[in-house]
């Protein structure tokens, strides 16, 4: 009995020995993965790139075994922010944001069972904003009849990849659920400038299988630098597979929207046969480029007083009152007068000005009419603007000894008629 109640001892003090080196374990391990969470370097929020297959067709919709046909998937850009690239000029620096478009590196058509006959990596490049993108391959349906599922691969360069199972029907009584599938193209011209009203016409296509019916579309804009002026919504009662519908729409643009592709958003709404209400969004690409206006502010002369002979230093204000950055601005005078004749002045942002200095010799005497020429340019094109302007050059010297003498003559004149009076009153 001693010897049993002895056994029964150690063997619970090993069991609370172990639940103790568990718990301690336990304890340690905790430790360890908060301070590795701790460690962890904090990640902000980068832009996305990416695609989305918007749409897809195989043609012909059933494919009888080993038939040729084709597969067109619809491709659109999904990124989101914008990206600054910064130019340095001397001690100007020029930024220009624009929005981030995803660059396809390859598109392949990935399948055991299909023999892909072309079109397989064929198109590469940027995407843009509301701009889709059809790709087609030549495909060879298999000898068996069945529902089969080829993937499009689409490889986007630093940005998320995409794989896409398209259904394939080779000679079965199944087919693909028919829906509507609306589209949204637009003709607003490309590019727009700040503070402008601009016209272009929006089209509503149906590119699915079936008609989509009470079609309502609402352009909301994208408030302050693009909202629509007058009508911002409309209805169409039907729309058939394959027909589409165009309207005119106006829009104002900010007169302080930046550069750079902004997206009015635009929403859609349409109902099924069954009566079912979908919604869609798409949105309208703008190209906005800012327009430079130069005028000048004042003309001034180093001397202040240019007198004949000397040399002087002309200085011709310019000031950019324009929307955009004016870029290689440079002015020429034709002045009679030996000396620097043409300045350049570089880069004027937007609100800012910038001297253009001409270094002269000295000249005669006189009033010199003189013309002046600015060039200068922007994303609209090559500009100038002339303007004549008038010099003077003082004539004569130094009259600071004519002045000490009229001094000194009225100091006398004014001494005399003290000492006259003064006599006077004597006597």
């Amino acid at each position: 009995m001693n010897s049993i109640h002895h056994t029964k001892i150690i063997m619970k003090t090993s069991k609370n020995h172990t639940r103790t080196k568990v718990h301690r374990y336990a304890k340690t391990g905790t430790f360890i993965l908060l301070a590795l969470v701790c460690m962890l370097p904090l990640v902000s929020a980068a832009p996305q790139i990416s695609v989305i297959v918007a749409d897809y067709k195989v043609s012909p919709a059933v494919l009888l075994p080993g038939e040729e046909g084709t597969l067109t998937v619809t491709l659109k850009s999904v990124a989101t922010g914008t990206t600054t690239s910064s130019v340095s000029y001397g001690q100007d620096i020029s930024q220009t944001t624009s929005s981030i478009t995803p660059y396809i590196d390859s598109v392949v058509l990935k399948s055991k069972d299909f023999d892909i006959l072309g079109g397989d990596s064929k198109f590469e490049g940027n995407i843009g904003p509301d701009q889709p993108v059809p790709v087609t391959f030549l495909i060879r349906a298999p000898q068996r009849s069945g529902m089969y599922f080829p993937e499009v691969w689409i490889r986007v360069r630093d940005g998320q990849s995409l794989k896409y199972p398209v259904p394939v029907n080779v000679n079965t009584q199944l087919s693909v659920l028919k829906t509507p599938s609306l589209a949204l193209e637009n003709t607003f011209p490309i590019p727009v400038k700040p503070g402008t009203k601009v016209e272009g016409t929006i089209r509503i296509s149906n590119e699915g299988s079936t008609q989509a019916d009470n079609i309502r579309v609402f352009v909301n804009g994208s408030p302050p630098m693009a909202i629509p002026a007058g009508i911002s919504s409309f209805m169409i009662d039907r729309l058939a597979s394959g027909m589409s519908k165009e309207k005119n729409l106006s829009l104002l643009i900010d007169k302080n929207t930046p550069t750079g592709i902004i997206e009015v958003p635009v929403r859609m709404t349409y109902a099924l046969l069954d009566g079912t209400i979908i919604e869609d969004t798409g949105s309208i690409g703008l190209d906005v480029r800012g327009e430079s206006e130069i005028s000048i502010t004042s003309v001034e002369t180093t001397p202040s007083r240019v007198n004949p002979g000397e040399p002087f230093n002309l200085i011709i204000r310019v000031q950019n009152t324009g929307t955009g950055e004016a870029k290689s601005v440079s002015a020429t005078i034709d002045l009679p007068i030996q000396g620097a004749k043409e300045a350049f002045i570089g880069r004027i942002k937007s609100g800012n000005d910038a001297p253009a200095t001409f270094v002269l010799e000295g000249t005669e005497a006189g009033e010199y009419t003189y013309h002046t020429t600015i060039t200068y340019t922007d994303d609209w094109g090559t500009h100038t603007l002339d303007k004549d302007l008038i010099l003077t050059i003082a004539s004569g010297g130094d009259s600071s000894g004519m002045i000490i003498l009229i001094l000194l003559i009225v100091i006398a004149c004014a001494g005399g008629f003290l000492y006259m009076r003064h006599k006077n009153e004597d006597d």
